[in-house]
């Protein structure tokens, strides 16, 4: 208190008053007497002494204002509101009122975002809060956030994604995945889209998560799949690869939908992995023991609080054991892998408390063997699911597991023929990925792998036929469509029935004579065609491979493109168009692990709709930075 005291600055406006009668202070100027609020120190102020300043001296008053130091200004404030002021403070916006508007707008971002229930709005504390944050901000109903300013924020970013997505913005490739979820009212189907931008950086937008009626059926799909794509004004010829899971009915319905695509490799890799597990009893047998180990400790709160005892006697991480659960198969390995860490505090706590039967002393080696044996699996599960990753990494990845499974690996009994199953598997389930256009073009424009992950010199003699009839058909295709625009644009007002032949011969013999026109002869004149196209790609490509391939963690293929694009003019379109598809449909799963966030115990009755829009404005807001 007394250093406060002492270093406390003395108020500026003493410097026109002095004080004669405890109380007052007498002006300076005209001599008045101006009450201080009290006698005592305690009760004592400067507002009268400012407010007399301010009525009777204002040029005294605002030299007084410019030396008064900032924090006295703060802590004695010499503005006296006025009754209109104070009136104003209380008086609720109208709704039309653009800081009402802005609340609102707000409000809702806020629900969406982190979502919230939209009668968050009725509860008290919340209530409460807004009173005191803005108190002229009158809160409507919940309805009127769900039903009138969701769909509006839901039309404008829509509108705001379309433009996104548009050939200029996006180019003209895009690829998709989609997956289906059920919870316990509704069944929805998501549609994310991926692209690369103009600035080579990968972007993807979740476009649709469509609620489903019926029976799944995989006409049902077609349908409500290629709906979606006409929501959103996609045709077919810009769609290069869309990635699904192996659900019969889903590997149906994109059939039916003559789209190309491909099954999810995270799926994949787990029905290889599955395949090795049932494979072998013992496996199956260590498996379930540590089950119901588990189980134990889930299901009582005092086997917890003892073995967290043990735990810290031994000295081992006061960890809590993980159950495995179906959908996801790296969980049995963290499984495995945290009984293992806990092995002598299970043991323990198996001899002095009992409850469960603890693994054998072989048992624990297939334990440790079977971890060593999906470590490198899992690894390569989470490279294909990084939403970064590309399907240029699947033809690698694959290749890398089938040289891993071809070791013989740990002898322990069962471990041998479980990797053996495997590799048989694995192989059985990509047989047919090097006859797919996408995911080998991808992995030769790849600067990280080029050709080297091929298994077959027919492979890269493949995509190299594919790149010429690829580049040679969007010359053609390009080529065709500017002629017809500047025909259009020279000839708007000749008859539309006018023959076309003619006319396009006509041009080609006009004199070129100004530079466009003599852009035009040259790519498109009767002198160039195929052959040019032929020669220019197989000259870019050739050059492409024989450069070093770059490093596979640290290298970024979008960034290395974006600094070649002007070497590789041809290859580098290419790579935009084949690089954009990622490698599994893990995108799309994880727009439905909100889903269940959306419907919690407080949105039981949410309808569809709102569900619909709810989803996708819950990434797209983020995505869009809240801009719209």
């Amino acid at each position: 208190m007394d250093a406060r005291r002492k270093t406390r600055t003395r108020s500026a406006v003493w410097e026109y008053y002095t004080q004669q009668i405890p109380g007052k202070a007498v002006c300076k100027a005209c001599r008045d007497a101006v009450s201080m609020g009290g006698t005592m120190a305690k009760s004592a102020n400067t507002s009268n002494l400012w407010s007399h300043l301010r009525i009777h001296h204002p040029d005294l008053y605002k030299s007084a204002q410019t030396s008064e130091p900032e924090s006295e200004q703060g802590a004695t404030s010499t503005y006296q509101p006025t009754i209109h002021d104070m009136f104003q403070k209380q008086n609720k916006w109208t709704n039309l009122d653009n800081r009402s508007k802005q609340m609102d707008k707000l409000i809702t971002e806020m629900i969406i975002t982190d979502n919230q229930p939209f009668t968050m709005v009725c509860d008290i504390g919340f209530k409460q809060l807004m009173d005191v944050a803005e108190p002229r901000y009158a809160l409507k109903s919940e309805k009127y956030y769900r039903t009138e300013k969701l769909p509006e924020i839901y039309e404008r970013v829509v509108s705001k994604i379309k433009t996104l997505i548009q050939p200029e913005n996006a180019g003209f490739s895009l690829s998709f995945t989609t997956d289906c979820w059920s919870g316990s009212t509704e069944s929805m189907m998501s549609l994310t889209c991926h692209f690369i931008d103009n600035e080579w950086n990968r972007r993807q937008v979740v476009l649709n998560t469509k609620v489903m009626h019926g029976s799944h059926t995989g006409e049902y799909i077609k349908d409500t799949f290629l709906h979606m794509m006409e929501e959103w004004n996609i045709t077919k010829d810009r769609v290069v690869l869309v990635l699904r899971d192996n659900g019969a009915n889903m590997v149906k319905g994109l059939r039916l939908a003559d789209i190309p695509d491909l099954s999810c490799t995270a799926h994949s890799l787990q029905l290889v992995v599955n395949d090795g597990l049932a494979s072998q009893r013992a496996v199956i047998d260590v498996i379930a023991i540590l089950k119901k180990c588990v189980t134990h400790f889930q299901h009582s709160i005092l086997a917890k609080q003892r073995l967290r005892k043990i735990q810290r006697d031994l000295g081992l991480p006061e960890h809590n054991l993980i159950q495995a659960v179906p959908t996801r198969w790296n969980s049995t390995l963290h499984m495995l892998q945290r009984a293992l860490e806990q092995k002598r505090a299970l043991s323990v706590y198996s001899g002095e408390h009992g409850g469960f039967t603890c693994p054998a002393v072989h048992q624990w080696d297939i334990v440790s063997n079977l971890v060593e044996t999906l470590i490198p699996i899992e690894e390569v599960t989470l490279e294909v699911s990084y939403s970064n990753s590309s399907a240029s990494s699947i033809i690698p990845c694959v290749t890398v597991l089938k040289l891993l499974l071809e070791d013989e690996g740990p002898s322990t009994q069962g471990i041998r023929t479980l990797r053996e199953v495997m590799r048989e598997s694995l192989i059985k389930r990509f047989a047919k990925l090097e006859d797919s256009k996408t995911v080998v073009l991808a992995c030769l424009l790849d600067p990280r792998y080029k050709s080297h992950a091929f298994c077959s010199a027919s492979t890269l003699n493949k995509a190299k036929e594919w790149l010429k009839e690829d580049v040679e058909g969007a010359l053609q295709k390009q080529a065709e469509t500017e002629l017809v625009n500047q025909e259009q644009q020279a000839d708007g007002e000749e008859p539309a029935a006018q023959d076309q032949a003619p006319k396009r011969q006509r041009r080609l013999e006009t004199p070129c004579h100004s530079q466009i026109d003599k852009i035009f002869n040259s790519c498109f004149g009767p002198h160039t065609g195929d052959l040019l196209a032929k020669d220019s790609i197989e000259d870019e490509l050739h050059q492409y491979l024989k450069e070093p391939v770059i490093e596979r963690r640290k290298g970024d293929p979008l960034q290395w493109w974006k600094q070649n694009e002007g070497r590789f003019k041809l290859l580098a379109k290419e790579a935009r168009k084949f690089l954009c598809s990622p490698p599994s449909s893990v995108p799309s799963e994880r727009v439905f692990s909100e889903v269940s966030a959306i419907y919690d115990k407080r949105r039981s009755k949410l309808t569809g709709e709102h569900a619909e829009q709810l989803c996708f404005l819950h990434h797209n807001l983020v995505l869009l930075n809240w801009d719209y």
